[in-house]
């Protein structure tokens, strides 16, 4: 049973109530009983092991049996900086993500990007991204969930993303393989990853990049999709200084 994610207000004294979409999922969809005991958790706070008490249509009341206090926070913050890649693919690419313990989703517009929402539908896009982590989330019992912005263009986010201890650009021509890079090297607070689209990064945006403190780097001799360059990197980065393997 995964954990899933209430807010604040729907705590009282030692009794969680769950109405709205949640509530509607948990006793419509999954079927949860009376008498059933459910996790769930304050993204990035505490998380209860409650016993449901009683469900009515879309609404669930729980009773707390105990109470957990969150982990500090993990080491290293990733941040990824992907290029929008078509719909299906990019749910993939932020659920493994959020698996693989990423902080903060950044979807970018580059000059070689297939993919543009138009204006009218980016914040539905973006709503739905955000569904995706905190499903994610819920599934690999996160203590917390990533968050996911707007899209916004590659050269704006370079810019303007807040100093992070390590930059890394996943190029084809990188020449340093990733994993080389960051072996053997103290764990940063955090880490920036720019992945660009399938048609790769333009050597503008390259140069605009390493402005900016990337550094380029190769996965290796084969041309990854994008969705994969995700998972590749991310499971690197947490090898070697996170908490995979």
């Amino acid at each position: 049973m995964p954990v899933f994610f209430v807010e604040s207000g729907a705590i009282h004294d030692n009794h969680i109530t769950i109405t709205g979409a949640l509530g509607h999922h948990l006793v419509e969809s999954l079927r949860i009983q009376s008498h059933e005991e459910i996790w769930l958790g304050e993204a990035g706070q505490a998380r209860y092991r409650a016993r449901v008490l009683k469900t009515e249509r879309g609404r669930l009341t729980a009773e707390i049996l105990s109470r957990s206090v969150a982990p500090p926070p993990t080491i290293p913050r990733i941040t990824v900086g992907l290029a929008l890649i078509k719909s299906e693919h990019l749910d993939w690419a932020i659920q493994k993500a959020t698996e693989l313990g990423v902080a903060r989703l950044v979807p970018l517009v580059t000059r070689r990007s297939v993919i543009r929402p138009r204006a009218e539908r980016v914040s539905k896009k973006t709503e739905r991204w955000k569904s995706v982590a905190r499903e994610a989330a819920q599934q690999s019992m996160r203590w917390d969930i990533p968050t996911v912005t707007e899209p916004e263009p590659f050269e704006s986010w370079c810019e303007q993303e807040p100093v992070t201890s390590c930059r890394i650009l996943l190029w084809e021509n990188g020449g340093v393989l990733f994993r080389e890079k960051l072996r053997g090297k103290p764990r940063p607070e955090s880490v920036a990853l720019a992945i660009g689209p399938e048609g790769g990064l333009t050597p503008e945006e390259v140069a605009h990049a390493q402005a900016h403190g990337f550094e380029p780097v190769s996965l290796g001799p084969r041309i990854l999709r994008t969705e994969s360059a995700v998972l590749a990197a991310l499971a690197i980065v947490q090898y070697e200084w996170g908490n995979v393997g």
